[in-house]
């Protein structure tokens, strides 16, 4: 608890410097890339084609790959690390492409993937070219991964995990850092072991980590509350952020979770995401939690969408608010304009929104 109380106080001071300034940052930390919402697969839980997903919003507008390879280029001067986001990469025909342009430019680079389009030369190419990290998501066992992704598909996503890491040992290559996240559901409770054993033997024991993925959801009276305060302060309306009520997602026996999140999260190559107390992860599954965290992600990251917008939120909970586009401009010309200033000094007041309780970016930079 000491940890988490300096963790929280160092990134406080490190972003009020930035207040004295008109919230004026130096250069992002990382840069999401989401090089297309489309995908193969039909996902539950998905925020772009689950049960409540918003679809493909940038169908026919997406970045050529001349374009990204020019922002890779810009990024280049600034950052170190890119993550590619989106929905599955490998729906885009240039994806490798665009990862050997990277990997040219000495950035380093990760990406999840469902693993149902990969082809061995894929596979090979991706050991070879050096990518830092791949995730592979993987929901359950056999039984329970097809039925929120359809049929057959646990079978192809653990043979291309184990493909991977069969060339990446023939290779004798430490790259990629081969995870597997694992969404937590409610169809889980109890089943976590068994999981995570059915994925080991199916992959050949060849991730080199488990990550336990708490879901990225709100619900309906927590909506209200996030759209609202929105529209107030940034005067968005954040429609996307419905993309994440679930009707499955409530975890009503906190408890008897906990204690069996526990006893998985201290097995061998197994870690949490977002990484919580006890206290806080009971309070994580809750109505409208009151988690004492800050979102510093506008000052240190930024997101860019498939059509060149640029974004300060993941996962559309604040799908309308955007500082710019890299069609017109680049990222260094957008990343202290008007409005990205005016949305650093409003999550700084604000700390952050009801949806925002369940975001990854706010675990990932803050404490």
């Amino acid at each position: 608890m000491i940890f988490r109380k300096d963790r929280a106080l160092k990134h406080l001071l490190s972003v009020y410097p930035h207040a004295l300034s008109d919230f004026h940052c130096d250069r992002p930390d990382q840069v999401d890339i989401e090089l297309s919402n489309r995908c193969n697969l039909r996902c539950k839980m998905c925020w772009f084609h689950g049960e409540n997903g918003i679809g493909d919003r940038y169908k026919g507008s997406e970045l050529k790959t001349h374009e990204v390879c020019t922002i890779v280029d810009q990024l280049a001067r600034h950052i170190s690390h890119i993550y590619i986001g989106g929905s599955e990469p490998f729906i885009r025909e240039d994806f490798l492409m665009v990862l050997k342009h990277i990997k040219s430019r000495n950035l380093s680079v990760a990406f999840t993937t469902n693993g149902t389009l990969l082809e061995t030369k894929d596979i090979e190419m991706l050991v070879e070219l050096g990518v830092d990290e791949i995730s592979f998501s993987i929901d359950g066992n056999k039984e329970l991964h097809d039925r929120v992704r359809g049929r057959g598909v646990f079978e192809k996503a653990t043979e291309s995990l184990r493909k991977i890491a069969e060339y990446k040992k023939k290779q004798a290559s430490m790259k990629p850092v081969i995870t597997v996240n694992v969404v937590l559901t409610l169809s889980l409770m109890g089943r976590l072991k068994e999981t995570l054993n059915a994925i080991e033997q199916s992959t050949g024991n060849g991730a080199d980590f488990y990550r336990l993925h708490h879901l990225w959801y709100v619900s309906e009276n927590e909506l209200a509350i996030h759209q609202s305060a929105i529209r107030h302060t940034l005067g968005c309306r954040a429609a996307g952020a419905a993309s994440h009520v679930l009707p499955d997602s409530r975890i009503t026996e906190q408890r008897a979770f906990l204690n069996e999140i526990m006893y998985v999260s201290s097995l061998p190559k197994v870690i949490m995401f977002p990484d919580l107390s006890s206290a806080d992860t009971v309070k994580y599954y809750s109505e409208s939690p009151r988690l004492k965290t800050r979102c510093i992600a506008p000052f240190f990251g930024a997101v860019i969408k498939p059509n060149g917008d640029v974004r300060f939120c993941p996962d559309e909970w604040i799908d309308d608010y955007s500082i710019g586009n890299l069609r017109n401009n680049s990222l260094y010309d957008l990343w202290n304009n008007e409005q990205a200033c005016k949305f650093r000094s409003v999550i700084l007041k604000e700390k952050h929104f009801a949806g925002c309780n369940r975001c990854s970016w706010m675990y990932s930079y803050g404490p």
